[in-house]
Order: structure tokens, then sequence, then C-alpha cells
């Protein structure tokens, strides 16, 4: 593991890249991390540590940072991860995002908590022992553990290759020593459109610790309520109210992505300017042409099915196709009234990717007239789910957005497709897909915000989150096979899909609720679908 001073933040040269993985710790000259004589005692020492990115796109940028005072005779500790991936049957892992996290660790076997989607793609453990001054040099004991994910196992859990190695770091003052830790492979380059990584040092004697300079970025984009992210770490969302402000920016060049609820980003460099604010504005909607209908194809998701960009309120509709389906349990599965397991036929309609939010809810209300309803507890933000809303409050808003609310057959055409699953992604289940009493936060979260909580044709939330009202009224099942609407009167509605506090068993696809429809529950929400616009969608 070789370190080499620079005078300016550049990543490793690229002829370094040629050698892989297996030279990723690369070795400077001897000059370059030797210890001069004579070397004097030091007291407290500052010391920076900065993750930075160079991207297969060319540009370099911090994707964090940390710092600390070193006293003598102790050893600090750092953990860094980059990049977070799923498992994948055909290639053994895959990408989800090039996320990034710089913390400090308490022990050599602390763990460090972060909020991941996946497992951490690359994980690296520092410990700064010993510091020396000598001359105007900053020499510090650095050992070094790097963790590469290589795949996962049976029962998935992600399998790691782990490199060692201890070196003098020197940090040379005004200036950085930079220690590559990656060269990427070609899947590497493709997955997360990174080049190299390199941990790049400061040090100085303490009460000489170089002033940290901080912008502002405003963010503005053609789609609300998508993901916001700085230099790899999620910071916000957009808004249909404005840019949304990111305070206290360190000055220099930073990468900001958006990111909707189907994966599509776009990203943009900013250089930030000492108390200054930059203006971004990111199109994601750029190859989308608009429709008079009020209805921008978007093209396929990862499932294969057609979204389409609803104008009124900023959802994203998805393609659901016509068929048939076996709806209900089977005897000795599920409860009573799911029974009996029955075929039915339903034409293609189009359904919102994910619950109708608050800032699609509080811009109809808006041009309504509506009043609000009362706030549930944790608020109104506007990326969460709306609830705390009577059946008729949502058959407004989907009458307002050009729709009306599901039945409840078309609901469970659009979790389950033509396989009887019993979650919308399979047979089994799993704790982390979702938000439910038996996995994720136990709050309530964002809408799409659990990109692997997926039904067949790519309709997220399916399962936890809020349950959701579907517009027939509760009874037995009916005979009707051919679009069933449900009896023709009742006294309460049929609610689906479980809510972030009820178990694994209410949340499967045929699980059904019987609710008054009067009552503005706080865990319940919906979601609205247009009959389709285009043919039978068979």
């Amino acid at each position: 593991m070789g370190v080499r001073p620079v005078r300016d933040a550049a990543p490793p040269g690229r002829a370094a890249r040629r050698f892989g993985w297996t030279v990723s710790l690369l070795v400077g000259s001897i000059a370059a991390w030797s210890v001069p004589a004579p070397a004097a005692v030091a007291g407290p020492v500052w010391a920076r540590l900065e993750l930075v990115e160079n991207t297969a796109e060319g540009p370099a940028f911090d994707r964090c940072q940390i710092e600390a005072t070193l006293e003598g005779g102790r050893t600090t500790r750092w953990r860094v991860f980059y990049g977070e991936a799923r498992t994948d049957p055909d290639s053994g892992w895959a990408a989800i995002r090039s996320a990034s996290g710089c913390a400090q660790a308490g022990s050599e076997r602390a763990a460090v908590t972060w909020t991941l989607r996946g497992s951490p793609y690359l994980l690296v453990d520092v410990a700064l022992g010993q510091t020396t001054v000598s001359g105007r040099e900053v020499l510090i004991e650095v050992a070094f553990s790097v963790q590469r994910l290589t795949g996962f196992a049976k029962g998935g859990a992600p399998a790691y290759e782990t490199r060692t190695e201890k070196r003098t770091l020197r940090a040379p003052e005004g200036s950085s020593a930079v220690i590559p830790i990656l060269v990427a492979s070609q899947k590497e380059t493709e997955e997360f459109r990174v080049r190299e990584l390199v941990l790049k040092f400061r040090a100085s004697a303490a009460g000489a610790r170089p002033p940290v300079e901080y912008g502002e970025i405003a963010v503005a984009a053609d789609v609300p309520r998508a993901e916001i992210f700085l230099d790899g770490g999620f910071v916000g969302r957009t808004s249909f109210e404005g840019p949304v402000p990111l305070g206290a920016v360190r000055v220099g060049e930073r990468e900001v992505i958006v990111r909707d609820a189907s994966g599509r980003e776009a990203r943009a460099l900013a250089r930030v300017e000492k108390g200054r604010r930059t203006s971004l504005s990111l199109a994601l909607l750029k190859d989308a042409a608009a429709s008079p209908d009020g209805l921008r194809p978007l093209g396929r998701n990862a499932q294969g099915a057609e979204e389409l960009w609803r104008e009124k309120d900023g959802a994203i509709m998805v393609r659901i196709p016509g068929g048939e389906f076996q709806m209900g349990s089977p005897e000795g599965q599920g409860d009573p009234p799911e029974y009996p397991q029955h075929t039915v036929r339903v034409g293609g309609f189009l359904m919102d990717k994910t619950e109708v939010t608050w800032g699609q809810y509080r811009r109809f209300a808006t041009e309504s007239g509506r009043p609000l309803p009362k706030p549930p507890l944790w608020g109104m933000p506007e990326a969460l789910p709306a609830s705390n809303i009577t059946w008729d409050e949502a058959g407004a808003f989907c009458a307002w957005a050009g729709g009306r609310l599901p039945t409840e057959a078309e609901w469970e055409r659009a979790a389950r497709g033509d396989d009887s699953r019993q979650y919308p992604w399979g047979n089994n289940w799993d704790p982390w897909r979702c938000s439910t009493r038996d996995g994720g936060p136990h709050a309530p979260t964002p809408a799409g915000s659990y990109q692997d909580c997926v039904g067949p044709y790519g309709v997220l939330d399916l399962a936890g989150s809020v349950s959701e009202s579907c517009s027939d009224w509760y009874g037995a099942y009916y005979a009707s096979s051919e679009n069933p609407t449900g009896p023709e009167t009742g006294r309460t509605r049929v609610s689906r899909g479980g809510a972030w506090m009820h178990s694994s068993f209410s949340t499967r696809t045929a699980s059904r609720q019987s609710v008054d429809p009067t009552w503005p529950d706080p865990m319940r929400g919906f979601r609205c679908v247009l009959d389709n616009r285009k043919g039978t969608g068979k």
C-alpha cells in the first residue's frame, strides 16, 4: 500500500488502471513513504480523510469526508463505504446505487450503521496511530483494511475479499497524501460509473487546521419528489413548489443526481463557491413527448411494462395488461374471506406506480378548493403517502386526476400477475423488501422508498407502507368473473396491501380488510387507476 504526496486533488494516473484490483493499493516510491530523520514527536495533530471518486465520465469529486484530532498514544478509527449492491442470479451481484459514507468507528470490531438499501460494495477500515512531525510534514502510522464484495452466499449474506496493510503516511503541509483503493474493473465501471477511488489525507499540527468553506446549491427538476443525491449521499427530494436549497455544501466541484421512482437519473456537476448559491435544473423527462391526454410516455421499466407520466400531478403510471388470474386463496391458506379462489378476467388499465403523496394531494386541494384533512402525527411531508383521508376524498382526488379508485380485482391483478404469488415479488417473505411491522423502519416512509417492494409489472409498495382503498363494497366473493366490481351495496369498503404497522400475513396479495369508508384512517392511503388508453392492453 503506497502513499504519495500530491499538490492537487487529481486521482492517480491512468497507467495504473491496467493492473485492476490486484494493485488497487498502489505502491509509490520509497521516498514517498519512508520516514526521514530526524523526526520529532508531535503533540495533537489534526487529520482529515476524503473519499474521492474519479468517474467514468471524467470528473473527480469528493464523496464524503471525516476529520479528527489525533492524540498521542491513542488509535483513531474511521470506516468508509462505497456503493450498494444486491444479489443477482446471473452475475453474482448488481449495483443499486453509488452511495458512500465516512464515519467514526469506536473500536476495531465496532459496527457503523448506515441506512442502506443493499450491502456495501466496498468497505475500508482505517486505523491512525502514532503521529510525528518532521520539518513541514506530518507522519502518521496507518493500518488499512479494504473489503470488496465478491458475491452473495446462498442465504443472502454478502461475501468479501479482504486486503490489509500498514504504512507510514506522509502528509506535507499545504498538500495531500493520496492512497488509491480501487482501480475499477469493466463491470464496476458499468455498474457504478466509477473509474477509480482514492483516499485523500490532509494533516497539520493542532491549531493549524485549514478553514472549511461552504456555499449552497438550489436543485430544481421537472419531476417532483425525486430523490436528490449530493456526492452520492441522499440529501432530500425535489418539489413541485420550486428549487430545493441545500445548505452548508463544501466549496469545489460537487456531483448532484436526481432519481425518480423508476430509477431514471439526471446528473450534473455544480461548482460551489464560498458564501454563494449555485442553481441547478435537471431534466428527467427530456425524452418524453407531450401528449394531448396529459400522459407522456416514458418507455418500459425493468419489469417490461410501459410507464407514463401524468402531467396533472406528476404521478408515474404503469400499464397493467389484461388477462386471467387466480384471485383469492385456496382452502387451507389465508383467511376465510379470501375463499374460494376463483378465476377472474380483467381488461388492461393504468395504475399509479406509488401511493398518492401529500404533495399530489395538496396540489389537488389547492386547485379544487377543498380543505386539507387533519394531518397524521407524523405530519404532511410532500413525499409521504397521503393518509387520514376518507373514501370519498380519495375518490374525488382520482376523479380530479382523470381516473378512479381501483377495483379489488384490478388491485390484486397488479400485485400478483399471472402466477398467484403470495407477495408482489414472489412466494417467500423477505422482511427488508417493504415497510411493515415485520421489517423496515417501523415508521412512515416516502412513497417508492423500497425499490425491491415491487410487483410483477413494476408497481411499488403494494405490500406495507399504507393500506390502500379500493372501490368495492366489502363482502363475500361474487359470482362475476369478468371485470368484477364487487357487491352493489354494503356498509364497509375493501382495503388492500396492509400498512407499516401490519404483519407480513396482512400484506399478502390475497389479504382483504374491511374498513369504514367515512373514517379518516392515518394508516390508510390510496392510489388511482385510469381506464386503458391504448386498446385493451391484452
